[in-house]
């Protein structure tokens, strides 16, 4: 079977290497979400966040899902907070995202989005959840897409790999009826608990054409660091959806 991976953008329970992007905006019942017109570029608004420290086997610890408060695709700036079991603020745990979802590097639809979290500091051991606390967001005028983007690791002839440890390229592939922006990531998870993000690389940037795919050859550097790093740890290539 081939491994895949999708752009993450749907808000659920813990991330899954694999997780949907449609559905409906992130609101509970009997909620509504603002509508885009009434929020002006950087209007603070209550973002609504789940951290989810250790999750079952087959999915990714320290996810954290990030509600969407508008009916539109946004891109959300604010600071991430790492917190101890009584909720109370680890000041000299730094806490960031993979992704960069909290500093507008990331487009979230409607649904919402996964990103996964780097803890660094004394203390980070006791963090136990992580809030977005000061946010603003920004409606950007962009299509939903309600299908998945995939992303397939490939060899130089462009055939699929179980494994991205020897790939040479990132197959995308986009069903849906409009283009889609996508920032390839190479993250290198470690083998503790929790399973922690020790090294993220931006690989490029490319636009995949609606109902269509593009390959996107792996540079010296990725390449490299795909072979060392995944001798001993888990390697992963991950579309995310840019601005």
């Amino acid at each position: 079977m081939r491994r895949t991976a999708r752009v993450a953008i749907l808000l659920v329970g813990p991330a899954a290497l694999s997780v949907s992007c449609s559905g409906e905006a992130g609101t509970g019942p009997g909620e509504a979400a603002r509508s885009s017109e009434a929020v002006r570029a950087g209007d603070a608004v209550d973002v609504r966040t789940r951290f989810t420290r250790t999750a079952p086997k087959g999915y990714i610890d320290l996810s954290l899902d990030v509600e969407n408060p508008l009916g539109t695709p946004v891109t959300i700036d604010g600071r991430l907070v790492a917190r101890d079991g009584d909720g109370d603020e680890l000041p000299q745990v730094r806490a960031r995202s993979a992704f960069g979802t909290e500093s507008g590097r990331a487009l979230v639809m409607p649904a919402g989005a996964v990103d996964f979290v780097r803890l660094d500091g004394p203390g980070a051991d006791r963090v136990r959840d992580v809030t977005l606390e000061g946010a603003t967001v920004t409606p950007i005028d962009a299509p939903v897409l309600p299908e998945y983007v995939e992303l397939t690791p490939v060899d130089g002839q462009g055939r699929p790999l179980e494994y991205d440890m020897t790939a040479r390229g990132a197959l995308l592939e986009n069903p849906n009826p409009d283009p889609a922006q996508i920032r390839v990531v190479l993250m290198v998870l470690d083998d503790g608990v929790p399973q922690e993000a020790t090294l993220v690389h931006d690989v490029t940037t490319a636009e995949v054409p609606a109902q269509g795919a593009v390959t996107v050859p792996l540079d010296r550097a990725t390449r490299r660091i795909l072979r060392s790093r995944g001798a001993t740890s888990f390697v992963t290539l991950r579309p995310v959806l840019a601005p």
